[in-house]
């Protein structure tokens, strides 16, 4: 009774398709039934295989870690291609439920098959098979990841338009920027304006958490929000811009956060999105500079005189709860100092080894071989190329330096 059982599996494959019965007989004779729990690994990839399988009843699952290949059903085999060339799994098999297989040892297969041209013809006609089904998958996947690759580029091209086209020329203050993806399309961003009519710079850097397009689409949203909430008149009922006082820039700055924060985490809750940001406005007459900093890197003002100070964050990140409070913090900044701001992409670089480039290298940027602010962050490129050595880029790299060059 049970070698008609296995007869009846064999039958039902494809791999022996046109055996002849004596042939059928034979292999059925050589092999034996297994059962297989729900869960339980079958092959394992890189072992070094020497059975195939029938599979009569149940679900398996081929897969290489985590990356799914192929879920195979009754009447499909698999552990072929390791029997036929002798060669290691190249992929593992799960079982899906509980499933009955038939198992054929390498040298039973091959000393049955020899003695049958049919049952020859059958296998060498069942792989043949498999290879044009894997070309047609390969073709396949690759006209779908060529049209993703195009969507991708069409959305680093819009991305691309959210961020400043380029940083304002002031007189007696100099302004760089850097900006450099670590794929098609980033989480990071950044944004340096005039408030018209008034005499204050605002800039902006931020980075939302995960990355990929997901992050991408709430940059573009996070940085159009703040721009937009803080050059609202709105917000300036009571005063001309153009007089603004120290107190009504706080007042910009703070509801600019605020109204931001609030907006995404309450419209955008289900999505858990979040961005650490700073966001600071410096008066370009007396270079006194009022900032929030939400969750984000501190920024570091290089102080002309050699020392340094840490812009410390002054609230959480923004998009999680919408009733956070933030605080703003006042500094001042002289002839020849500059704020430097970043995000984690600097400090978290990684080498080789995997070390991490850390603060203390940026600290350590103070007295350096830099002259304005394009030469600092040409300087911190230099030394985060020079780090990571051969190590991809792990992260977003965004920087601004705003330097006073006037007497204030």
């Amino acid at each position: 009774m049970e070698l008609e059982k296995k007869i009846e599996i064999l039958k039902k494959c494809d791999f022996l398709a046109g055996a002849e019965e004596k042939t059928l007989v034979a292999l059925a004779e050589e092999s034996c039934i297994q059962e297989i729990l729900k869960g339980e690994a079958v092959v394992t990839k890189g072992d070094q295989g020497s059975t195939m399988y029938f599979i009569a009843s149940g679900n398996v699952r081929v897969h290489d870690g985590d990356a799914v290949l192929a879920y195979l059903s009754e009447g499909q085999i698999f552990g072929e291609m390791a029997v036929l060339d002798s060669d290691v799994r190249s992929a593992s098999v799960t079982a899906e439920s509980n499933s009955v297989l038939l198992c054929l040892e390498r040298d039973a297969l091959w000393r049955t098959v020899s003695q049958s041209a049919e049952a020859l013809r059958s296998i060498i006609s069942s792989v043949l098979q498999r290879e044009r089904s894997i070309v047609h998958d390969v073709t396949t996947r690759t006209e779908q990841l060529q049209a993703y690759e195009k969507e991708l580029e069409i959305g680093r091209r819009i991305q691309a338009d959210f961020l400043p086209e380029y940083v304002p020329e002031l007189e007696n203050w100099e302004i760089a920027s850097f900006f450099d993806a670590a794929r098609e399309v980033a989480g990071d961003f950044y944004d340096v304006f005039e408030i018209k009519p008034s005499n204050y710079l605002a800039m902006v850097i931020g980075d939302v958490c995960d990355k990929g397009v997901g992050a991408a689409l709430f940059m573009t949203l996070f940085r159009s929000l703040i721009r937009a909430t803080c050059q609202s008149g709105l917000l300036n009922n009571d005063a001309e811009l153009e007089d603004a006082s120290p107190e009504q820039m706080k007042k910009i700055l703070l509801q600019s956060i605020m109204t931001t924060n609030s907006y995404i985490a309450t419209t955008h809750s289900k999505s858990s999105m979040f961005a650490s940001v700073f966001f600071a406005v410096v008066d370009l007459d007396s270079g006194s500079l009022y900032y929030i900093n939400g969750g984000h890197e501190s920024p570091v003002i290089f102080r002309a005189d050699g020392g340094y100070d840490i812009l410390e964050v002054t609230g959480g990140v923004l998009g999680l709860f919408p009733w956070a409070n933030y605080s703003i913090a006042t500094t001042q900044m002289n002839k020849g100092d500059l704020i430097f701001a970043y995000t984690d992409g600097i400090n978290e670089a990684k080498s080789e080894r995997g070390d991490q480039f850390t603060e203390e290298r940026i600290f350590n940027m103070e007295g350096g071989s830099w002259a304005n602010g394009k030469e600092f962050l040409d300087e911190i490129l230099k030394q985060i190329y020079a780090f990571r050595g051969s190590a991809a880029q792990s992260d977003d790299i965004t920087m601004l330096a705003v330097q006073n060059l006037a007497d204030c």
